[in-house]
C-alpha cells in the first residue's frame, strides 16, 4: 500500500495571518477561552516558546507585543474542508485524521498521473500557496506520517527503503498512544522509536500491554491500519483573490461570474450540472462570510448560474471588505432538471465565438491570454484603478481580475506646496510648465485609508499627464488614463 500522509502545521495560524497579513512579522497566538482558563492552541513562526496548551500568561512573558487573536474553530473547520474536497479532487481514498491532517491512498493513481511522483505533485497543486502543505510518504500509514511531521521545509519527503533505520533517531512522541504510556516508556531509558524497536517484544507487552505491542511494531516500520476514506462528495472548488479588499458589490459579483466560468471549464463538469454553490469569502479584520444556494433544478452553464447566484447574494452581501473568495459547485449529477430550450441563447453563443477566437489566438502567441472584456465594477469610485476590472475571456486559465489604470511610482521633484514642477520619466527629467487642474480625496474611514493630492500639469515640451502625491507616505504616481 502506498500511501501520502499531508499535513498543514499551523493551520489555523496560517488561516489568521492569511486574513490579517500586517500581523505576519509579529508574535501571533491564537486562544481558546471556553475552557475557563485562557490557553493557545496555534501561534505564528514568530512566536517562541509556545506550544499548544500554554497558559496565556506564559505567552505573554516569552513574547513581547504578542496579538491575541480569539480562536475561531468554525472558519478553520471550513477551510480543511475545502482541503479534503481538493484532495478528494486528486484520489477518491482520502481519510481526515484530525484537523490539517489528512491520509490519501497512492495505489492505482500512477497512470492517471505520470507516476507517483506526479500524484503527489498534483496532491500539492490542489491546495493554497499560503497553507505551505508537508506531504510523506511511504509504504504505510505511520512512516508516511513521521516523514511529513519531521520535515523541515513544505513539498514532499519520501521514506527510504530501509524504513526502521529511518524511524529509529525519531522521539517515541510521535507514537500513536497514549501520554501516560510514552511518560513511562521515557522513564525506562525509552527515548527514540530505535530504542524501542531493539526491545523483545514480550517485555514491552509485559510492561506497556497492548499499547506496548503496538508501539514495537510501528517503530520497525509494521503498520496494517488501511485508509478509511471519507464518504466522497464530488465537487469542484475555484477561489480567487480580488485585487484590492472592497465592500464593492459589484467586485465581488464580478469575482463570482469568473469563478463560475472556472468552475464550469473544469474537465469533471463539461456535460454534467450542478445542484449547489457554496460562495466563502474572507473579510478584512472580521470573520468570514459563506452563503450557499440550492438550485431548485440542476444547472449546466455558468451564465444560468449567475443570474440565480446573483440573485441571492445581492441583498445579503457582506459588510465588511472582501479579500478573498472561494466558489464551490456540488450535487453534480449527469442529468439536467429541465429539458434545453427550443430557442438558441444568443449571448451564450457570442460567448463560445469569442472563445474559440481567444484559444486560437493563443496558439499563434504562445498560448498567453489575449483577450479581456471589461467590467465596471466601482465607476463612482475616486481612485481610477477601483473603477473597472478587466476579466479573461478563457476560463480555463487562472489569471483572475485585474485592475486597470494602475498607477505606476515616479520621482517628482516638488516646489512650493508640495506641487510637482518636475517629473523624472524613464532616464530623462521632463520640466513641467503649468498646473491645468488639482483635486484631492481622503478615504479616512477605510480600514486601510487612502488619501490623494491629485495634478493634472502640461509638459513644456508638449503633452499633459496626471501625478498624485500619495498623503500617507509622500511618495509621487503617475495615473494611467
Amino acid at each position: 500500500m502506498r500511501v501520502a500522509y499531508v499535513l498543514i502545521t499551523h493551520l489555523r495560524a496560517k488561516v489568521e495571518l492569511q486574513r490579517q497579513p500586517h500581523l505576519g512579522d509579529r508574535p501571533v497566538v491564537i486562544a481558546d477561552h471556553l475552557s475557563g482558563r485562557p490557553l493557545v492552541v496555534d501561534h505564528s513562526p514568530a512566536c517562541s516558546g509556545v506550544t499548544p496548551g500554554t497558559p496565556l500568561e506564559e505567552a505573554f512573558s516569552h513574547n513581547a507585543g504578542t496579538v491575541v487573536l480569539e480562536a475561531d474553530e468554525p472558519s478553520y473547520r471550513r477551510v480543511f474542508h475545502r482541503v479534503l474536497i481538493a484532495l478528494q479532487g486528486v484520489s477518491d481514498r482520502v481519510e481526515s485524521a484530525d484537523l490539517g491532517l489528512a491520509c490519501v491512498r497512492l495505489d492505482g493513481l500512477e497512470r492517471l498521473y505520470g507516476g507517483e511522483n506526479g500524484t503527489l505533485h498534483a496532491l500539492l497543486s490542489a491546495l493554497p500557496v499560503y497553507l505551505r502543505p508537508r506531504i510523506g510518504a511511504g509504504h504505510a500509514k505511520f512512516p508516511a506520517f513521521v516523514a511529513a511531521r519531521t520535515s523541515d521545509r513544505p513539498g514532499v519527503t519520501h521514506v527510504p527503503p530501509d524504513t526502521a533505520a529511518f524511524l529509529a533517531p525519531h522521539s517515541i512522541d510521535l507514537l500513536p498512544v497514549d501520554a501516560e504510556v510514552r511518560s513511562r516508556m521515557h522513564r525506562f531509558g525509552l527515548h527514540v522509536m530505535g530504542d524501542v524497536a531493539a526491545m523483545r517484544s514480550e517485555l514491552l507487552i509485559d510492561q506497556f500491554g497492548v499499547a506496548g505491542k503496538r508501539a514495537w511494531e510501528l517503530s520497525r516500520g509494521v503498520d496494517h491500519d488501511p485508509v478509511v476514506p471519507l464518504p466522497y462528495e464530488e465537487a469542484v472548488v475555484e477561489h480567487t483573490a480580488l485585487p484590492f479588499a472592497s465592500v464593492s458589490a459589484e467586485w465581488l459579483l464580478t469575482a463570482v461570474d469568473t469563478l463560475l466560468n472556472r468552475a464550469f471549464a473544469h474537465p469533471r463538469m463539461q456535460g454534467r450540472y450542478a445542484g449547489r454553490v457554496t460562495l466563502e469569502c474572507v473579510l478584512e479584520r472580521a470573520a468570514p462570510w459563506e452563503r450557499t444556494v440550492n438550485f431548485k433544478q440542476p444547472v449546466g452553464n455558468p451564465e444560468q448560474a449567475a443570474v440565480l447566484v446573483r440573485r441571492q447574494f445581492e441583498s445579503e452581501l457582506p459588510t465588511a471588505p472582501v479579500e478573498e473568495t472561494a466558489l464551490t459547485l456540488s450535487r453534480i449529477t449527469g442529468e439536467a432538471g429541465t429539458q434545453a430550450g427550443l430557442f438558441r441563447d444568443v449571448q451564450r453563443d457570442r460567448n463560445l465565438r469569442l472563445l474559440d477566437a481567444e484559444r486560437q489566438i493563443q496558439a499563434r502567441i504562445g498560448g498567453s491570454h489575449a483577450l479581456y472584456r471589461v467590467v465596471d465594477v466601482a465607476p463612482w469610485h475616486p481612485a481610477p484603478e477601483m473603477r473597472a476590472a478587466q476579466v479573461p475571456i478563457d476560463p480555463s486559465g487562472k489569471d483572475g481580475m485585474k485592475p486597470l489604470s494602475m498607477p505606476v511610482p515616479v520621482t517628482v521633484q516638488e516646489g512650493v506646496n508640495h506641487e510637482p514642477v518636475a517629473v523624472l520619466l524613464g532616464d530623462r527629467w521632463h520640466a513641467l510648465s503649468g498646473i491645468e487642474d488639482r483635486w484631492l480625496f481622503d478615504l479616512w474611514w477605510m480600514p486601510q485609508p487612502v488619501s490623494r493630492a491629485y495634478y493634472q500639469v502640461s509638459r513644456r515640451e508638449g503633452g499633459s499627464l496626471v501625478l498624485f502625491r500619495d498623503r500617507a507616505d509622500s511618495s509621487w504616481y503617475r495615473q494611467a488614463s
